[in-house]
């Protein structure tokens, strides 16, 4: 860790303005994501509409009460006379929904299952801005040290040009090997402008989940040992803790709820209705003031809906199937992940070994090869070779790093474990 700070500080004394470099920690960068992003605050502005959802549901099974307020005026002819009436009457109304042929529970369950979905959906979320941010930190830390290797890179094939020109001046070697140095120097130099371009995508992707400006790595994006087991067990538990495949079922026990309703619209309902009214010139020819009292039952059976009983099933229905094909297809997305992100894992850690083997293998090659080079055993071309040789294995042993972390990462976000796995790191 040390050393990779090192590097970081390196890195940006060469391409950022020391003023404005914000160096950050990859826990520091997952806490400004999840407070900054607003993924975050549209999924929780769903869960509390699903909630009011619930609230409305559970409404209707309640008692409805109500003022009530009514004045006209009313002309009546007779044969001989002609009578005029101002009615006027104001009261106060209630009513209760006993039954209504479980339309009411069932809409206050699937009220709950969609809620459990969106706080489901919340979670995944959460652990996706995660996952996000962890890749965005990996890729410029990648590209930090790409760019890092470009330099060096720079400043070794400036100095064998030094030393090739000493050797010219020298009459050791001639201008060709001059040219071919200075070729090679502009080589390294337009992979590093390369570097440095990625650098500023990568920088920008971080800045734009943390919202922090001019945010650079401070530490090496590490998760541990983390995945083992085997592929089975991993499956296993994705299947069981996946925060889409959960707001999938929550959501398919939300529509079947839904048909139930769907189905309870249309049948008996029995309701209880109070009133208490007071009023004057209410009836024809009686101009006294009255009040009244009643309460009364009231039963409701749909005989004839022109089709809207069926209409309301069979779109119901048509959504718990729909609904079901969901769940089904989040799972088979879900074994085609885990099963290629696990052989992928085991593929990267090959590749990090062979990677790093190569790294070793070739700073010894580069470094042989300039000794023999001074002693006239090599030529300048393999001297020049073998230093680029080095400075690729170096990078390739980088991006090996960087992409088995990711890989990991991924396969941990899966089963909504890589926020936990981050708070568990030193």
């Amino acid at each position: 860790m040390k050393f990779a700070r090192q590097l970081s500080v390196s890195l940006l004394a060469l391409a950022a303005p020391a003023a404005l470099a914000q160096p950050i920690s990859l826990r520091d960068a997952v806490q400004q994501a999840l407070s900054h992003d607003p993924s975050l605050e549209r999924a929780e502005a769903d869960v509390e509409r699903s909630r009011a959802g619930v609230d409305a549901a559970r409404a209707g099974r309640g008692l409805q009460a109500g003022l009530q307020a009514e004045v006209g005026a009313v002309e009546t002819d007779f044969t001989q006379d002609r009578i005029s009436q101002v009615p006027r009457s104001a009261g106060l109304q209630a009513e209760w929904t006993v039954f209504q042929s479980g339309a009411l529970g069932a809409a206050v369950d699937a009220a709950k299952a969609q809620r459990d979905a969106a706080s489901y959906q919340m979670l995944g979320a959460r652990e996706k801005l995660v996952l996000d941010t962890f890749e965005a930190y990996a890729n410029a830390w990648l590209a930090e040290r790409t760019v890092e290797v470009a330099e060096a890179r720079v400043a070794t094939f400036r100095i064998r040009l030094d030393e090739t020109q000493a050797r010219f001046d020298q009459g050791q070697v001639t201008r060709t090997d001059i040219a071919l140095t200075e070729a090679r120097l502009a080589s390294a130099q337009a992979q590093r402008e390369a570097a440095r371009a990625a650098l500023s995508g990568a920088w920008a992707r971080l800045a734009r989940l943390t919202g922090v400006d001019h945010a650079v790595t401070e530490e090496t994006p590490e998760l541990g040992e983390v995945v083992g087991g085997d592929m089975q067990a991993a499956l296993s538990r994705v299947m069981s803790k996946n925060p889409d495949l959960a707001a999938a079922r929550a959501a398919e026990i939300s529509a079947g709820h839904r048909v139930t309703e769907a189905k309870g619209r249309f049948g008996p309902k029995v309701s209880v209705r109070a009133r208490a009214t007071t009023g004057e010139d209410v009836y024809f020819f009686f101009e006294d003031q009255i009040s009244d009292v009643g309460a009364f039952v009231r039963v409701e059976v749909p005989l004839l809906t022109s089709g809207l009983r069926n209409a309301s099933k069979r779109e119901a229905i048509a959504g718990r199937s729909a609904a079901t094909a969901d769940v089904r297809a989040a799972e088979l997305q879900l074994h085609e992940a885990v099963a290629g992100l696990w052989g992928d894992i085991e593929a990267r850690r090959l590749s990090l070994a062979a990677a790093e083997w190569a790294e070793k293998a070739a700073e010894l090659a580069a470094e042989g090869a300039q000794k023999e080079q001074e002693a006239g055993i090599r030529t300048l071309v393999d001297a020049l070779d073998a230093e680029n040789e080095f400075r690729d294995a170096q990078i390739a042993r980088y991006r090996a790093a960087t992409q088995l972390q990711v890989a990991e990462a991924r396969l941990l976000s899966l089963s909504s474990d890589l926020e936990q796995q981050l708070a568990l790191l030193p």
